[in-house]
């Protein structure tokens, strides 16, 4: 019986500490969550800024480098207009400017372009539709008078060679 209380006692007092570690544990972890979100954060954060720097940097060479006349090229050019609209404004900056300008009016050309081609598509449709549906009556009527006078032919085929045979 004494073992039997002394085991129940053991039992008990390390029921309690291993209650007193997971108690400690939830809190540890409850402490480092927070850290570990923040740092998550600031590393997004932080590597969205370097994006932002290099876009920066890039921007700046390439409109060095369109400057000169053997340095320029077309893919320069146009990755520069979009680099333009990428990076922080630059008001006094006539280049950035004008190349945001370029590329707000290219995308409304575009815009206007893709509806246009759009209402010319859906002319050319609708003209194929009414087309058909103007014709397809004639043909029918057509159609219908000729298989007529197949048959009538026919008819007078079969009788003719009934005819014939007695």
């Amino acid at each position: 019986m004494a073992a039997l209380l002394r085991h129940g006692a053991a039992r008990r007092l390390g029921g309690s500490m291993v209650q007193r570690a997971q108690a400690a544990v939830a809190e540890e972890r409850r402490r480092l969550g927070p850290r570990l979100i923040h740092t998550e954060e600031q590393a997004q954060e932080e590597i969205t800024r370097k994006i932002q720097q290099k876009k920066e940097e890039l921007y700046d060479v390439i409109s060095m480098a369109q400057q000169s006349f053997w340095t320029s090229s077309s893919s320069n050019k146009r990755l520069l207009e979009h680099l333009a609209v990428q990076v922080n404004p630059r008001p006094e900056d006539h280049k950035w400017r004008r190349l945001c300008f370029s590329r707000r009016a290219k995308a409304v050309l575009d815009t206007v372009g893709y509806v246009a081609a759009t209402g010319v598509v859906a002319s050319v449709a609708v003209n194929v539709v009414v087309y058909f549906i103007k014709s397809y009556p004639k043909d029918r009527d057509a159609a219908r008078a000729m298989i007529r006078e197949e048959m009538r032919e026919a008819r007078e085929a079969k009788t003719r060679s009934g005819l014939k045979e007695h």
